[in-house]
């Protein structure tokens, strides 16, 4: 099973992405989650492929979703007003 990480930068509105995979649902979740809280507490590194790193701090990241199927116990809802 596969997801997608998609990583949302706070200024000049750049996203990156990258694909996971795991076993089964479960794990996947389990990888998703890691992957997210991980970028969020130390920020998003990214090689340009030119022989360049990039590391966006913590502070760079506006949200982080994530495209597949991630199973979860505490399902939401959300409105605008």
């Amino acid at each position: 099973m596969k997801a997608k990480i998609e990583v949302y930068l706070r200024y000049g509105g750049m996203k990156f992405s990258y694909e996971i995979e795991a076993a089964d649902e479960d794990s996947l979740g389990v990888k998703a989650r890691e992957h997210c809280g991980a970028i969020f507490a130390d920020g998003y590194r990214h090689n340009t492929g030119k022989g360049e790193f990039e590391w966006f701090g913590p502070h760079w990241i506006d949200k982080i979703k994530v495209k597949g199927l991630v199973p979860t116990c505490y399902p939401d809802t959300c409105c605008g007003t």
